[in-house]
């Protein structure tokens, strides 16, 4: 099998994938900033704008130079700003204070959506350029943020064809500041999944996981180890097919079957099933399960960050094939076909379906699923950490699945998180937590 191999090194001279959208606050001018004469984003001759700008207050200022627009809004950054052209054609608009966190962002200019031309970082979605991104710092350290003077990780990107999906396709590795392809003790694993409508990078560009693992490793609170972020659909077509009855299933084989062999060749990795860990988040969050506990000879740490287990494999409903047809239609379900680049139940802020979630998955879809799984699993479970948002509409799946579990007296950890839906600012506090608890020996 051949793949194909692009190396991105987040190290001290390029700081970090945050870091580069990230400048030295200072105060927005009135105006936009003055450049030198010559080609600039605004056209043949104008002056480059400045934008995204982040103050130290934490406001953000927008600019887009538009001449001809009659109106202009920014999206994404809570309530649709309006944006004010001056007599050099730029637009401009200041948010209120923002609570520090990585946002996604667009210009909608006379009705047409567009990512920001003067701004670099953008999260990708699945088919699509997505959103413009902006970071905003808090007033202290965060756990997503660059550390200063921390020693970074690396991030490779792998392609190759697979042959279980019948398409092309990529995942990416991250390999921490200290490691060495001949150190006699292999580097433990973890498998990192994302949701449904976003990408195999969207755990780098949105997550800031990369960076979390850097701080957390050099701070010694989490062992040195490899990530892997694959991509998330298990048959051709991405979002598109995500609700079919075979993606999951056929999504555990590109895992087994196609990455991690290419990971284990490639990588210093460990073999040994104590020392890999799969999690995800959403969509991911019911494909690390249905993966991981179905496979505990390959995996020893389980985790779910707000799962869509509605995503699991149906049993056949009462009502024959027309209710299977149906199913993921519920509030809190993830779309059957979301929007490329549009908030989706895995990639927006808003909780998926809003409000606490009533929905269920029933006892026999879970019975399908994990047809093997019992108390008897206890000895090979080193973790199974199921979180959700209390907010999130997902959260009666997550019950559900919790009851089944009690049911068949498997154990394992939950937390349901005050104030909290479907939304990015949990799953990197997720991923923040749990990482301190991966490999860790036996108490």
């Amino acid at each position: 099998m051949k793949i194909g191999t692009v190396v991105l090194v987040i190290g001290a001279a390029a700081s970090a994938v945050l870091a580069q959208n990230a400048p030295t606050p200072s105060p927005a001018p009135a105006a936009p900033p003055a450049a030198a004469p010559g080609r600039g984003r605004g056209g043949f001759g104008a002056p480059a704008v400045r934008s995204p700008e982040v103050s130290p207050d934490g406001k953000v200022t927008f600019r887009l130079r538009a001449p001809n627009a009659k109106e202009v809004f920014v999206t994404g950054v809570g309530q649709r700003l309006a944006m004010e052209k001056n007599d050099q054609g730029v637009w401009t608009a200041t948010t209120d204070v923002l609570k520090p966190d990585i946002y996604a962002y667009s210009f909608s200019v006379d009705g047409a959506t567009f990512n920001d031309p003067g701004n670099p970082r953008f999260k990708t979605a699945y088919g699509s350029a997505g959103q413009s991104e902006v970071i905003v710092p808090g007033p202290g350290p965060v756990s997503w943020a660059p550390g200063k003077d921390l020693p970074r990780g690396a991030v490779t990107r792998h392609f190759y064809h697979s042959a279980v999906a019948g398409d092309d396709r990529d995942f990416w590795v991250y390999t921490p500041a200290s490691y060495d392809p001949k150190r006699k003790e292999a580097y433990p694993t973890l498998y990192l999944l994302h949701g449904l409508g976003d990408d195999s990078n969207s755990w780098i560009e949105s997550g800031a996981a990369n960076v979390i693992l850097d701080n957390l490793i050099a701070q010694g609170k989490a062992k040195p180890m490899v990530m892997v972020n694959p991509l998330g659909y298990g048959v051709a077509g991405g979002p598109a097919t995500a609700m079919g009855e075979t993606m999951i299933p056929s999504y555990a084989r590109t895992i087994l079957e196609e990455v991690m062999p290419q990971v284990e060749k490639a990588y210093n990795v460990s073999k040994d099933r104590n020392e890999r860990a799969i999690a995800g988040l959403s969509m991911g969050g019911a494909e690390s399960t249905f993966v991981g506990l179905n496979h505990l000879d390959k995996f020893a740490w389980i985790a779910s960050f707000s799962g869509a287990y509605v995503m699991w494999p149906r049993a056949t409903p009462a009502g024959g094939a027309a209710a299977a047809a149906g199913r993921g239609a519920a509030p809190g379900a993830p779309p059957a076909a979301p929007t490329p680049g549009a908030p989706s139940a895995a990639g927006g802020r808003g909780g998926a379906g809003g409000g606490r979630g009533g929905q269920t998955v029933d006892t026999a879809t879970i019975d399908k699923t994990f047809p093997s799984l019992d108390a008897k699993a206890n000895s090979q479970i080193r973790m199974l950490w199921i979180v959700c948002g209390a907010d999130d509409g997902l959260l009666g799946v997550n019950h559900s699945f919790e009851e089944w579990l009690k049911s068949k007296n498997v154990k394992f950890t939950s937390l349901e998180v005050p104030g909290m839906a479907h939304v990015w600012p949990l799953w990197r506090q997720n991923l923040t937590d749990m990482a301190p608890m991966l490999f860790q020996a036996k108490k």
